[in-house]
This record gives structure tokens, sequence and C-alpha cells, in this order.
């Protein structure tokens, strides 16, 4: 993976990166510290591709935005590539400014519609059961729970969508960009190629530092989202070594293929590291933590690792290379056959 020397955008300001696309990089108050937003010039207008956190922050780098360089420019619309709210929390605020259309995928529309309306103890509630699951203390949850903030704090109120689907084209002025979605890191994640350019906006799917988090899904527990990740990572190579990756956090790249292939070796190590474990004890969600993890992680960060953990002894279970037991508590306990 080679990093492309391409300066970040300052706030209120874009950098062009092809002749119809432009990088805008949005500040946030996380550990991830920031999320890429990108906007595509096509015959329509821009297409925005992505909203940003709500926050006030992206509320005054949006109106710096559309008060400079989009100063009097159409707008085609706005595209979600997902649900959280890093992506998808602005998107109430830009439609009711800007007038626009907003278009995302039929189940990160479900998904973002659910917890945006969901009531506060229901929520709690949720929350409090991923814990359990994992088998948590009580006194632990009690300590954690008022760091996983409402979703609702994060996101205004949303838009109606039209629904986008897999394998639809989007024309920009110089280019047509194939819509593709999958499963890992959300439900029915949106990324977007341009093959005869080799451009490809990749969102969280495919980063240069990081892998996205893969969180199991709180509507269907036995949804294998990593099962749905290794898949993406292993159609995706197709792009070869020279297409441009432009991903929602990070850096632009390419050799996105080698990319992807570091990736499926960095899962499958730490599958292998829970197998061994297993090979000599039964584990809860929380024990695979600290064996998949070689940092601690801190109270924001909890239920992430709770999801990436439990991803992975999904994907084993599923695959038949170890069992699953729910104990009266509700903890789940992982085994091997």
């Amino acid at each position: 993976m080679t990093k492309l020397e391409i300066n970040k955008p300052k706030f209120g300001e874009l950098t062009q990166i092809a002749t119809d696309l432009y990088w805008a990089h949005f500040e946030l108050p996380f550990r991830l510290n920031h999320v890429n937003l990108f906007l595509m010039d096509t015959p329509k207008g821009f297409l925005i591709l992505d909203a940003g956190l709500k926050s006030d922050h992206s509320e005054e780098h949006w109106k710096a935005l559309i008060n400079g360089p989009l100063k009097s420019k159409k707008f085609a619309g706005l595209l979600i590539t997902h649900y959280h709210p890093d992506h998808i929390g602005m998107a109430g605020w830009l439609q009711n400014k800007l007038n626009i259309k907003c278009y995302t995928s039929e189940k990160e529309l479900f998904t973002a519609k659910t917890f945006r309306s969901m009531p506060d103890d229901k929520y709690a509630d949720i929350f409090r059961n991923v814990f359990v699951r994992a088998g948590m203390s009580e006194e632990d949850i009690i300590a954690k729970g008022p760091a996983t903030r409402l979703y609702k704090n994060r996101v205004y109120e949303l838009p109606e969508f039209e629904i986008i689907k897999s394998g639809h084209e989007i024309e920009s002025n110089d280019g047509n960009w194939l819509v593709r979605t999958d499963s890992g890191h959300s439900p029915e994640h949106i990324s977007l190629l341009d093959k005869k350019r080799q451009l490809y906006l990749s969102g969280d799917f495919l980063l240069p530092r990081i892998s996205p988090n893969i969180s199991d899904n709180f509507f269907d527990p036995l949804d294998d989202r990593l099962g749905g990740y290794f898949k993406y990572l292993n159609q995706i190579q197709v792009i070869g070594s020279d297409t441009k990756v432009f991903p929602c956090h990070d850096w632009p790249f390419i050799d996105g293929s080698k990319r992807a292939q570091d990736l499926i070796k960095h899962h499958n190590h730490r599958l292998s590291l829970i197998l061994n474990e297993l090979e000599n004890r039964s584990i809860t969600i929380m024990d695979s933590i600290e064996i998949i993890f070689d940092r601690k992680i801190g109270d924001e960060q909890m239920h992430f690792a709770i999801g990436e953990a439990r991803a992975h002894l999904i994907h084993l279970d599923v695959t038949g290379k170890a069992k699953s037991e729910t104990d009266d508590r509700g903890t789940v306990h992982y085994s091997c056959l």
C-alpha cells in the first residue's frame, strides 16, 4: 500500500482529487478524530457523499463550504454510505438547507431509522444486553453504561431517503461510477468504483491504517458480519494495484488489492488467537477482547471492542469451528467443538 501525496483540505476548503471529484475533511470529537467526505460534480450538479456528524463543528464547516467554494453551485443530492453518525448525522440538516434528495441502501436506512426513533430506555436496554451477553460484570456495566451515547444525540432527524441498490450507476461529468454494497462494518455499506479511470471511493470498508470496526448485528445475533467482510476483501482485489482509493478515514492510497490481502491476514490472525485459547478453555466475549487487542480499551471504545470480538466468535460459530452456549444470566460462552 502506497500513500498518495495529496494534501488534505483545510477547514472550509475542498481539494480537487479528480476532474469531477472533491475532498472535504471534517473533525470528529473521538479517538478517530476526523472523517473524509467527498463531492462529485455531475451533469445535474454536485452529489454530496456523506454528511458528517451532528455537531457545531460540522454545521460551521458546511456553512463555510456552502458560502465558499460551493457558493451558487447546484446540488444533485446527498448519498449516505452507511448509518453511522459520522456519516449520516448531518443528513437532515443538509436536506433542509439545500432542499436536495437523499439516497442510501435499504438496510442502512432501516438501522438508522430504528436507532434514531428508539426510546431512551429501549436504547439503554439494548446496550445493557450487549454488555451482559459479553460477560461484563454488573459493576462495570454501571460504570461504562453512560459512555454509550444515544444515537439520536449525534444524528439530526432523518430526511426522506430513496433506496439505492448494488449495481446502480452514477454518471459524473467525466466518469461512470458503479455502486456496490457490502456487509461487515455495517449491514449494506455503499462504495463507488469508476473502473475506467481507476478511482474507488471505499467509504469505511478499505482503510489504509486500520481495519474498520467489524461489529455484530444488534437485530440478528447470528449475522456473520466478519464473513461478509471477508467476502468483500476477496472481491475488491479486482481493483488491482493502480486504482486510487479514497477512504472516509485517513489518507488516499494505491495498492488497494494488497491492502485487502493484509486485512484478510489481520482478521485470520485474530481468529487463530481465539482458536488457540479455545483449545485450553471456554471463553466469553470479554475474555476474547484481552486476546485480540494489544491495548487497554477505554469506556468510550468498549462497545466497539465487544462488537469486534463477538463478530470473530460468531464467524467461528457459524463456520463450525466453535460452539456457543448461553447461561442463565444471558452471557454467551464459546468453546471448541
